[in-house]
């Protein structure tokens, strides 16, 4: 956090409610969120397109540059070692540098490399721009959960990460008709399709950063939407909140405590877990479409389909790909609902959602969406047998059910640690993550080769949820972690509207950001 800490932090939050005059807490939060959430779900959204086009574009240049489905998978999951080894580095930089300049110059050269993406021209060069790919994209999402962690309580960061995090699943949407669009363009300029997809896909990144350097605030005192009052009693807030989080585990909060923390290591092997189903999807989600709806079946080799060198079969093929990603959007982003057909799918998964929040539970909020995951990726083959549309809507909710869980889990870190040390320790969770990311396309293109593969990759993916889903319920960090942190927090809130202690306590419980006990409506401070 930015700021000062030990008892200092309180103080200065006393001086600065009486000096700055009234403030609005519901307005100040949601502003907040206005202010920096958009922004980073539209960077997060860039991310994913340029990780993930490469499974558009392998629709044309698996064939241009003679490679087979497994050096296909072993290209996207290398993105993923890159991505592991800077992880940490990265973080360490933006707690010195801030998130506007890092995130600015990481945004910047992720996009000249997916741009140069379309130079490559035979399998070594494939694999390097993937490898560097990684590389900068590492700090992404750990940089905006860091950005967020800066404005927001582990409460608000929860939900403020499901709508940036969301971006994973609706950058499909985006990015297939793009795609497809791009493909068409196949031979015009003297370029192939694919390259003509990462050199327009790549390029936006690139200038976004300038974007997100004149606009992303790197804490709440320099929040250009927020006025004087707002700023600093959001800036004094979030002292105070690391003040409390130091002074009752001061380990935790630097760089190398976080790496004793055994919950930190379970739940970051978890995550691997959810990164292998969600990679394994996003890089075979196109041929997938072809084997359903198009090819012969799960049971025999992967068909070579008739007009499959032709633009408008690969456009066509990019774009009901995008069909899977409408109801994943909806799990995490409610605007989306309006897609009639999802309703009930986006209804459900803003259920679980706000409950999640409301009721301070993960393990049931996350066990039961990848158990339901892991049994439609089972019944995904046997089901496209019968019929196709049926089989495809299978693996539109197995999808949904795995991206399901990202607010829980990214959430629970912040409940046990605080500072570089939560810095550090969400890249060594994300660090983790990306070696599922790794497996994920590299044994699911393995096992696409092999007569019969296709379900064994679609049984694997369950296995893994079901081995997710046990996991998950069996993971009980300390109970006075969560409880002491929610209770501080609103000692914390307290003290910055009175200067005095603490007594508001419901049920045992500290009250949630928004109840009527915290801030009643309209209430200031």
């Amino acid at each position: 956090m930015n700021g000062d800490s030990g008892k200092g932090g309180a103080l200065a939050v006393h001086q600065v409610n009486h000096a700055a005059g009234p403030v609005n807490i519901n307005k100040c939060i949601n502003k907040a969120y206005a202010g920096i959430v958009p922004l980073l779900f539209f960077l997060a959204t860039l991310t994913y397109i340029d990780r993930s086009n490469v499974a558009f574009a392998s629709l044309q240049f698996l064939d241009d540059l003679n490679l087979s489905t497994k050096t296909y998978g072993l290209g996207a999951g290398v993105f993923y070692l890159g991505y592991c080894v800077m992880q940490v580095p990265s973080q360490l930089a933006i707690t010195r540098l801030g998130a506007p300049i890092w995130l600015a110059v990481l945004v910047f050269c992720w996009g000249v490399v997916a741009a140069c993406s379309a130079a490559m021209n035979s399998k070594n060069t494939y694999i390097a721009v993937r490898f560097m790919l990684g590389v900068f994209e590492a700090g992404c999402f750990p940089g905006c959960w860091y950005e967020l962690s800066v404005f927001f309580t582990s409460l608000e960061l929860g939900f403020a990460y499901a709508c940036v995090s969301s971006s994973t699943a609706l950058s499909n949407v985006i990015g297939a008709p793009l795609a497809a669009g791009l493909l068409y363009l196949d031979g015009r300029g003297g370029l192939h399709g694919w390259q003509w997809i990462f050199i327009v896909e790549g390029s936006l990144t690139a200038v976004y950063a300038f974007v997100i350097l004149a606009l992303l605030p790197r804490k709440p005192a320099r929040a250009w939407w927020l006025n004087a009052s707002e700023k600093t009693w959001l800036q004094g807030r979030q002292d105070a909140l690391d003040a409390k989080a130091h002074a009752r585990d001061a380990r935790s909060g630097r760089w190398w405590g976080c790496m004793l923390k055994w919950e930190l290591w379970y739940l970051s092997v978890c995550y691997a877990l959810v990164q292998w189903s969600i990679t394994a999807v996003v890089y075979f989600n196109p041929l997938l479409v072809e084997t359903i709806l198009v090819g012969n079946g799960f049971g025999s080799p992967l068909p070579k389909i008739p007009n499959a060198d032709k633009p408008w079969h690969t456009a066509k093929v990019a774009l009901i790909s995008a069909v899977l990603w409408v109801p994943v959007g909806i799990t995490m982003m409610v605007a989306l609902i309006s897609a009639v057909l999802w309703v009930p799918v986006g209804i459900t998964m803003m259920v679980v959602a706000w409950s999640s929040k409301k009721y301070q539970e993960r393990n049931l909020h996350t066990t039961i969406p990848v158990f339901i995951a892991g049994a439609c990726f089972m019944a995904v083959p046997a089901t496209a047998h019968a019929n196709a549309i049926a089989g495809y809507i299978i693996l539109i909710i197995a999808a949904t059910g795995v991206w399901a869980v990202h607010g829980p889990m990214w959430s629970w870190p912040k409940t046990f640690l605080h500072g570089e040390g939560a810095a550090v320790g969400i890249a060594i969770f994300n660090s983790v993550g990306a070696l599922g990311g790794f497996c994920g396309p590299y044994v699911t293109g393995a096992l696409f080769e092999l007569r019969g593969g296709r379900q064994t990759a679609m049984f694997v993916l369950g296995a893994i949820n079901f081995a997710l889903g046990t996991l998950i319920l069996f993971f009980r960090p300390a109970q006075q972690d969560e409880h002491v942190s929610s209770q501080e927090e609103s000692d914390a809130m307290h003290a910055a509207r009175t200067g005095g202690p603490s007594g508001a306590m419901v049920g045992g419980k500290a009250p949630e950001w928004g109840t009527a006990v915290d801030h009643p409506a309209g209430k200031s401070v």
